[in-house]
């Protein structure tokens, strides 16, 4: 086979590889969509049985299921935190953070995840839940344990969450 002829049979072959590239870059686009919006759908779907004074347990046993479909640059780790309250008594304080929106607009933090708008908090106050929403998180007040506290907390923050509440 001349030269010419390589050439002319390799044009469309190299043609069909970039098409075929973007066409799979479509799919995988329109993939990771539908499976975030239906993550979003079945959030919304299971919020509607959450109330504020649900158990820790009962709230994450409804809402986590609807988010094990999403990848790790698709979701917000939870944080968990001590507190003392009005009282002098030390609370452990836990955020968990849930996919309930996508932004057809929307470009990554720093960090590659998605914009904290497109998640809903969940604030857990000693295994209760005692807020829900960007508004009530911003309106709380917290205070840190006094400086002398040597050892990291131990007891149901170890048990629950380990190293996220500083156990190791």
């Amino acid at each position: 086979m001349s030269l010419a002829g390589r050439i002319a049979w390799l044009i469309p072959a190299i043609a069909g590889c970039a098409l075929t590239g973007c066409v799979m870059e479509r799919w995988s686009q329109e993939y990771t969509t539908a499976r975030i919006d239906e993550a979003i759908a079945r959030y919304k779907a299971a919020s509607a049985k959450v109330a504020l004074g649900d158990a820790r347990d009962q709230v994450l046993d409804l809402l986590q299921p609807t988010q094990f479909e999403l990848e790790s640059n698709e979701i917000k780790p939870p944080v968990a935190f001590t507190t003392v309250t009005d009282s002098g008594r030390e609370s452990l304080v836990e955020i968990h953070y849930f996919r309930s929106a996508r932004h057809l607009d929307e470009a990554p933090d720093s960090n590659g995840l998605p914009p904290n708008d497109d998640f809903t908090p969940y604030i857990f106050t000693d295994g209760v839940l005692t807020g829900i929403g960007w508004q009530t998180l911003a309106t709380l007040r917290f205070r840190k344990p006094a400086a002398s506290r040597a050892s990291p907390p131990h007891g149901y923050a170890c048990d629950q969450l380990g190293p996220l509440a500083g156990c190791f």
